[in-house]
């Protein structure tokens, strides 16, 4: 395999090419029957499970191959992404390839369905999970997998590989390939320099965000620029801790069709910018729109990681993608922390000015930044009622506001974040929480 190299790799599909090789040799018969059918039930194992965890319905056999094929990083899937047509070289390398897999898929199941002592892989055929799966692909890439997997199929069932093959080639330029086209979450894994999906994810959407509606509009306006391929600003949300600054960037992804159009969030540690050039480099020439998700952005004086980051935003030799913006959060302003000797004329630096332009700089580089203060009372007990009404927390509304105000005491203020640690205190007293 050259295209789809690492689809043979997989586990459960390792094991099926094992069954299908024995079903191969000349005698096959009784002899190898045995092995065939460990190797077959030993992929089966490993596919239920895959089924369970991202809810894959349908004949698993098929599905399971075409969930691989999906998810799979490949020149054919970025060639459809970005051009759409694939070179006819090209095309002869996939379709005797895709052919070969396919081939194999066909062989297990007419076995098993053959085969008396794999009579309880029946259900593999029409298989329904038990649950809606807690691991987060697109909701809609289900749907789209199990549609492409009929196509492929149903084309091979025709004798027609060329259409099979340009299914794929659609499935791929449509909704991108590999794992960009299944998950919408992602973060930076240092030990293996790739980027990991992040399996489970707040589901909250700006509109369940109580308050702060200027700052949601301004964060919206352009994030809807930016997925139009229009210019956009990187951001900057900056203000008191626990007011929804990191909340609502993470509720972009639920807005409604931002991940349709391809929206893809990458969370990013301070510690990691140095690794900030790897990233890109994996984002370059995607069709997708990303964002650098950095959460609690800060550096003292004696930090200088920041100027990686400078160097990113602006002013590096290595421009930053157009398909890429930076979102990040902090409670300061400036971001690098100030003394006060950096403002006086006594400082042992000589241009002292110069010093503070240079901590200035950084935050100067967002070219939309967007302020979150403390609450109001009056929309701190609007929080603590709509979530508990959401939680379904039946406590009279002056009850519940008097137990929320004597719980805000010495918390930091009226902010979501005392709203929402209020509930979850109230839920754990359980009925008649006083």
């Amino acid at each position: 395999m050259i295209i789809f190299r690492d689809i043979p790799k997989d586990e459960a599909f390792a094991l099926l090419c094992e069954g299908a090789s024995l079903l191969q040799t000349p005698l096959a018969a009784r002899a190898k029957t045995q092995e065939i059918v460990n190797a077959i039930t030993g992929a089966s194992a490993r596919i239920l499970e895959e089924a369970e965890a991202y809810s894959l319905s349908g004949n698993l056999w098929r599905v399971y191959f075409t969930f691989l094929l999906c998810k799979d990083e490949n020149v054919l899937g970025r060639a459809a992404e970005l051009d759409g047509m694939p070179s006819e070289t090209l095309r002869g390398i996939a379709l005797r390839e895709l052919a070969s897999l396919c081939g194999v898929v066909t062989k297990i199941q007419d076995f098993t369905e053959g085969e008396e002592a794999l009579s309880l892989l029946t259900p593999m055929s029409d298989y329904r999970p038990s649950r809606k799966s807690s691991v987060v692909i697109r909701d809609e890439a289900r749907a789209l997998v199990s549609e492409l997997s009929g196509k492929i199929f149903g084309a091979l069932e025709e004798s027609d590989p060329n259409g099979a093959l340009d299914h794929l080639i659609s499935f791929y330029k449509e909704n991108g390939s590999g794992l960009f086209a299944l998950h919408a979450a992602f973060k930076w894994r240092d030990e293996s320099a790739c980027l990991e999906p992040i399996i489970d994810r707040e589901k909250d959407s700006l509109m369940s965000l109580v308050g702060y509606e200027k700052q949601k509009a301004e964060l919206r306006a352009n994030t809807e620029l930016f997925l139009s391929g229009n210019t956009a600003n990187n951001v900057l949300l900056y203000g008191d801790s626990g007011t929804g600054k990191s909340s609502s960037v993470k509720a972009l992804l639920n807005e409604q069709g931002y991940v349709r159009r391809g929206l893809r969030v990458i969370e990013v540690h301070k510690e990691q910018q140095r690794k900030i050039g790897d990233i890109l480099n994996k984002l370059r020439g995607r069709k997708y729109r990303f964002i650098l998700f950095m959460d609690d952005l800060s550096f003292e004086e004696f930090e200088v990681e920041y100027k990686y980051l400078k160097a990113l935003i602006e002013g590096g030799l290595e421009r930053k993608p157009d398909n890429v913006l930076i979102y990040a959060t902090s409670n300061r302003r400036k971001l690098i922390r100030e003394v006060w000797k950096d403002r006086k004329a006594s400082s042992d630096d000589v241009h002292g000015w110069d010093t503070m332009q240079e901590k200035h700089s950084l935050a100067d580089r967002f070219g939309v930044t967007i302020w979150y203060g403390a609450a109001e009372q009056d929309l701190y007990l609007e929080m603590v009622r709509t979530m508990a009404r959401a939680e379904n927390i039946n406590i009279p509304g002056e009850e519940l506001g008097q137990m929320a105000l004597r719980w805000e005491v010495g918390r930091g203020g009226y902010t979501g974040r005392a709203a929402r640690q209020f509930i979850q205190y109230v839920r754990r007293l359980g009925p008649g929480a006083k």
